[in-house]
């Protein structure tokens, strides 16, 4: 049998239901532990089966893993894998003890990383079945203690028969300044595959253009930030949303002063973008870019304008290149312009033209990590009427 390939299309639908299935899951996860958790993933990646090891453990290395069986319209397997150490201190984190108390994966240590994995793994299989809009669920969980070719290979050998790439997610789990990866591993049947693949080309996919241009965006920018600061940086969405815009201004506190980086659009379509923060965001994210002790940015000077504006551009060209590749056409930012002012003031230049397209606005809530430090702002797309319904007709 050949090598099932992969589009663009499908890569864009799995990382989407990668990153919504982390939020479902931090929600998930501090319902139950009381306490706020925070997960992110940059979503699915096919990779060479040979280098799979190397996103979920060395061949020779202990690990602990959990498969969740999937069963309903589609079967296959959920695979989480932990480092050794990655384990005995998650295992600290859910029973709220020391880290370094676990020493060993005794019963309860297995029952919490079991439980752990039940309520991640069902937060994923949940975001693909409403994804697809099948019926998915995870079997009971089975834990794993073993060297990771022990553990991994039975199930990469199953697939690779029919496959050369497999689909992993890495994970970022942050709680109390404490963070830690696992590594994800979706293994569809062949049927589950094209199932898949058949539900990711039909119109449920425009139906949820928003979500996924957003997310897309979100992940370009992601690289393209680390890549600039070379230092890992991990841009968050949950996608685009339609805000009137009376709400738009309530996004931010009026009394306050706002950071605004504003980039009309150019070539074939036309329109705004706006990367709004409030001033202290602004600030903290100077003193981030700089490598400098939070506190030192006291005023907004020319230098860091500068590093504002070059995060603008970055942020502003990753998510209008996913609209671009989403519409098909090509689209531009110009250069930024740097506004700082009161919300409404920053908005007045802007909204009156909005208003005569529509009383809407595409607005995204964007997460910023760097350091261990999170940072909050808003997307904004402001489109021309003729692009306005250039997006409505591709989205319907």
């Amino acid at each position: 049998m050949e090598p099932q390939t992969i589009d663009k299309t499908f890569e864009d639908a799995l990382r989407t239901v990668a990153i919504n299935g982390s939020y479902n899951a931090s929600r998930a996860l501090s319902k139950w532990l009381r306490r706020g958790v925070r997960l992110t993933s940059d979503g699915f990646q096919y990779i060479p089966i040979a280098q799979a090891y190397s996103m979920l453990g060395e061949a020779d290395e202990v690990i602990a893993a959990i498969h969740l069986p999937l069963i309903g319209d589609l079967s296959g397997h959920l695979l989480l894998t932990f480092p050794e150490s990655v384990a005995l201190m998650l295992a600290d984190v859910m029973m709220q003890t020391p880290e370094g108390t676990a020493k060993e994966l005794g019963e309860i240590e297995q029952s919490c990383l079991q439980e752990t994995a039940n309520i991640v793994g069902s937060a994923y299989a949940n975001s693909l079945a409403k994804w697809l809009n099948l019926l998915i669920e995870p079997d009971v969980p089975i834990f794993a203690h073993d060297m990771a070719s022990s553990i991994i290979e039975p199930f990469i050998a199953e697939f690779a028969s029919h496959h050369d790439d497999v689909l992993v997610a890495n994970t970022d789990f942050l709680l109390d300044q404490i963070r830690v990866q696992w590594g994800l591993l979706l293994l569809p049947t062949d049927d589950g595959l094209r199932l898949m693949q058949d539900r990711c080309n039909n119109d449920k996919v425009r139906q949820t253009a928003l979500q996924t241009i957003a997310i897309n965006g979100a992940f370009n920018a992601s690289r393209a930030m680390s890549k600039w600061l070379k230092r890992g940086v991990k841009i968050s969405t949950e996608g685009f949303g339609r805000v009137s815009i009376t709400q738009v201004a309530e996004s931010f506190d009026e009394s306050k002063p706002i950071v605004a980086l504003h980039c009309p659009l150019m070539e074939q379509l036309h329109g705004h973008t706006v990367l709004g923060m409030t001033e202290e965001h602004g600030k903290q994210l100077v003193d981030l870019l700089m490598g400098q002790p939070e506190g030192t940015t006291t005023e907004l000077g020319e230098i860091e304008k500068s590093c504002l504006q070059e995060t603008g551009n970055i942020i502003s060209s990753s998510f209008v290149n996913s609209w671009s590749n989403w519409l098909d056409l090509h689209i531009e930012p110009a250069s930024p312009q740097f506004i700082y002012d009161l919300p409404e003031a920053v908005m007045a230049s802007l909204i009156p033209e909005q208003a005569l397209v529509s009383d809407e606005v595409f607005l995204a809530k964007t997460f910023f990590l760097l350091d261990d430090q999170w940072l909050e702002w808003v997307f904004m797309l402001l489109p021309a009427p003729s692009a306005m319904r250039m997006i409505e007709s591709s989205c319907k």
